[in-house]
């Protein structure tokens, strides 16, 4: 497909282009040949725009995770009891994630970069919204970090059986993913058995 004159190629395009490539055939189209092709340039003009490495893969997560946290601020925006925060940030993920099922999948494939100046705030602010409700509930210090790692695992291998058609059973899979929220919440009822304990 050849670029459209007149049309300015930047760094924003690249990413979106890049994504709408994952979107339409999944994430192993998150490749500098097949997004050059997309936006109608050779893939040496694509670095000029995006660098080199795993840069464009970056620059589509960083976006990706931009796109989640606007949902879930907005989500959580009139939510006060703590746990259903939990349910509603939850929730939230689950339904991005079955409506964008190749850009959550490349959300996993690029290590987090706590030092990055576009990745980094976003990381924080992420980390500030699910673990807010988590305090309220009473987790406290390194818990809350544990406890974000913990509803995160337990969510991602949920959502990737999921949105890979694993889950064949007649049992509704939504159902299974509310039972799977509840049973993080009681864990994390004062009083709830921890490591050593």
């Amino acid at each position: 497909m050849a670029r459209r004159r007149g049309k300015s190629l930047d760094r924003q395009r690249v990413v979106e282009a890049a994504i709408a490539c994952v979107e339409a055939e999944g994430p192993e189209a998150l490749g500098v040949s097949r997004v050059a092709r997309e936006l109608g340039i050779k893939p040496p003009s694509l670095y000029n725009h995006i660098g080199k490495g795993d840069a464009l893969a970056r620059a589509v997560v960083v976006e990706a995770n931009r796109r989640l946290l606007v949902v879930l601020e907005d989500a959580v925006r009139c939510v006060v009891d703590p746990r259903e925060q939990v349910r509603v940030i939850a929730g939230s993920i689950r339904r991005w994630a079955r409506e964008n099922p190749g850009l959550y999948a490349v959300t996993a494939r690029v290590t987090p970069d706590n030092e990055h100046p576009e990745f980094a705030p976003i990381l924080q602010e992420m980390l500030e919204l699910i673990g807010r409700p988590l305090t309220q509930l009473g987790v406290t210090g390194d818990d809350t970090i544990h406890a974000i790692r913990g509803l995160r695992a337990a969510m991602h291998g949920f959502l990737l059986l999921e949105n890979s058609g694993q889950f064949a059973l007649a049992e509704d899979s939504a159902e299974s993913f509310e039972w799977l929220i509840e049973a993080i919440l009681r864990g994390l009822e004062p009083g709830a058995v921890g490591p050593g304990d």
